[in-house]
Parts: C-alpha cells; sequence; structure tokens
C-alpha cells in the first residue's frame, strides 16, 4: 500500500477521511486515557498512527486491544512491535464477544460514525457502553457535531473539545460511563 490518503480517497464510506489522523489529535485522545486504565479499547485503528500514541501514553501495566476489518490496513498494524498491543482483524461490533460486561477502563472509537446508519450507531454505542466499567471512558473523534446528541443518550456528562491541527479539523468527544441511565432510543 503506497499511502493512507490514496487508501481513503478510494475507500471514503469506510475510512470517513481523506488524510491519516495527525498527531495533534493522536496525542490530545491518548493524553485523556485515565492515569488508572487497565484495558484499553481502539475500534478502526486505521494506519496505526493513534494506535502509536495510546501505547505511548496508557499506564505501564495498561494493554491495548485494537480492531481493525480493513485488510489493506492490516499489515501497517502488524509492523507495531509493542508487548501490550494486540490486534484484531475484526468488526467493532465483535467487543461484546471479545470483552466481558463492565470490563473495559478506556475505550477510542475512530470509527466514522456519522457514516453508519442510525440503528447500527444505537447498537455499537450499546455495546460500547456495556464492555465500559462503571466510570469507564469513552472518546470518539468526528469532523463535525452531528452525532453530539445521539452520543449524550449513552453518556450524558459529555465533554467536547476541538483539535484544529488535523485535516479536516476534529472535535473529539470524551464521555463516562454512569450506569444509571439507560439511552432514549
Amino acid at each position: 500500500m503506497k499511502g493512507f490518503t490514496r487508501y481513503a480517497l478510494k475507500n471514503l464510506k469506510s475510512t470517513g477521511s481523506v488524510a491519516r489522523s495527525s498527531k495533534f489529535l493522536a496525542k490530545n485522545l491518548a493524553k485523556q486515557i485515565p492515569a488508572d486504565a487497565k484495558t484499553v479499547i481502539e475500534l478502526g485503528a486505521g494506519d496505526g498512527i493513534i494506535t502509536k500514541q495510546l501505547l505511548e501514553y496508557m499506564p505501564q501495566n495498561a494493554t491495548l486491544t485494537a480492531y481493525e476489518i480493513s485488510e489493506q490496513l492490516l499489515p501497517l498494524l502488524k509492523r507495531i512491535d509493542h508487548r501490550r498491543f494486540k490486534l484484531k482483524h475484526a468488526s467493532a461490533m465483535d467487543i461484546v464477544q471479545d470483552f466481558a460486561i463492565d470490563s473495559v477502563d478506556c475505550l477510542v472509537s475512530c470509527l466514522p460514525l456519522a457514516l453508519f446508519p442510525l440503528e447500527m450507531k444505537h447498537e455499537l454505542l450499546s455495546h460500547i457502553k456495556a464492555v465500559l466499567k462503571p466510570n469507564g471512558t469513552f472518546l470518539q473523534y468526528q469532523y463535525w457535531l452531528s452525532d453530539k446528541a445521539l452520543i449524550q443518550e449513552y453518556f450524558p456528562q459529555l465533554k467536547l473539545n476541538w483539535v484544529p491541527l488535523n485535516i479536516p479539523p476534529s472535535f473529539v468527544y470524551t464521555g463516562t460511563k454512569d450506569n444509571n441511565l439507560e439511552p432514549r432510543k
């Protein structure tokens, strides 16, 4: 493969992007991993730029499991040689089969949520909330705010920050699992 941009342009519906994520976006996400996290998941690991930052910033005793469904991007991720890194060539929806309920400290979603059908968004957010521990951290970035209200249904205490040094500029949602509230559908 000759580069993420070429791949992204050919596969815009699955990547949701025209360029790889910037190190500024990757660091913004990675620095939000809780200091006591032991289990971290990344959904849609892409070319690994965010993965590498997660590995650099996560606590020393944490493990990272990255999900990527694209056959073309897997070779880039397989180059990441880190003892606390596990790569799964599987759908993000498989997290509920791979992880127990209330077992994940932090989940970072790099999926193009805005491109998913509404039913699929609900299913994915339900799975994410199910595997997160109480007070677990959910991070999602997007290029526009179209899904803010939906994400807030699952993570009511949602915080938002803007990362202008990315192409395109991105919004990062940070949510915390609250077991007392069930989302409206």
